[in-house]
């Protein structure tokens, strides 16, 4: 596999926003430039994949944030195969398809039986929903050490709440306000705030942090993206995320790019200001 050159990444005269962000991409032709260019804007590289074969081998190796891919160029088996890699070796997964018969069979199996984030081509909001699932990839250490921690209060959580916060930590992508999760939900803000009380959890407000949290950590401390970027791609100020990391964890956005810290200690910080009270 080699690196695929990125579009104008070393034009004269260009601030380059560098980044340790790496793409594994398995995509036609005609919608490689759009990632390779979204990837530059970011500073990340792209290795893109020739055929299904090279794309299960690389799911293995560590060295790749997100997979990106189209499942038409799947069959279903291969997308069982996939799913099958995925589960042994987890890593952030976007799935940019278009709506057509070839790819729907292995679309479904990708939704079913994997953590895939989608983006589907040709709808007004693709560019920018696709520029936020390139971004905001969770870390794989850290989601799963944030679950783990909180494990036992989810598993106290009625399932259509659960199942969707799950979702959330593991995709980098969820509803925007308890609002918004009360109504897929089919619960009043009120009956929302008192399944969390049951479960432990010391507020729907705080849960909601921490899904920023793990969304934009490798963000944060593996590129030198704008902060005020990735806080819009969350929906939120850059004061309003600062807030956020400083009330879960004690340190600033810009603190924890200037010294990361290890996700054990992150998922550990979160978990008890989650339930604490």
């Amino acid at each position: 596999m080699a690196d695929l050159p990125l579009p104008d990444a070393d034009s004269p005269g260009r601030d380059r926003i560098r980044s340790d962000l790496i793409y594994i991409v398995f995509l036609p032709p005609d919608v490689l430039r759009t990632v390779s260019s979204i990837a530059a804007g970011y500073g990340g590289s792209m290795v893109s994949l020739p055929n299904a074969r090279q794309l299960l081998a690389a799911i293995a190796f560590p060295d790749g944030d997100c997979l990106v891919i189209d499942p038409s160029l799947t069959t279903p088996i291969i997308s069982e195969t996939i799913v099958s890699a995925l589960a042994k070796f987890p890593r952030p997964v976007v799935v940019f398809s278009a709506v057509n018969a070839a790819a729907m069979e292995s679309v479904v199996i990708l939704a079913r039986r994997s953590q895939a984030r989608f983006v589907f081509r040709g709808v007004p909001t693709e560019r920018s929903t696709l520029e936020q699932a390139l971004l905001l990839t969770p870390d794989v250490k850290l989601r799963a050490a944030l679950l783990s921690e909180i494990d036992a209060h989810m598993a106290r959580l009625p399932s259509v709440i659960g199942d969707r916060l799950r979702d959330a930590f593991m995709t980098g992508d969820g509803v925007r306000s308890l609002d918004a999760l009360a109504a897929m939900t089919g619960l009043t803000r009120r009956g929302l705030d008192r399944r969390f009380a049951s479960a432990g959890f010391v507020s729907g407000k705080r849960l909601l942090d921490a899904w920023h949290i793990v969304a934009c950590y490798t963000a944060i401390t593996r590129s030198m993206v704008p902060l005020g970027r990735i806080a819009r791609m969350l929906g939120c100020t850059t004061r309003a995320m600062d807030a956020q990391f400083v009330a879960m964890l004690g340190v600033t956005c810009s603190g924890l790019r200037a010294e990361p810290i290890s996700v054990e200690e992150l998922a550990g910080r979160m978990a008890r200001r989650l339930t604490e009270r």
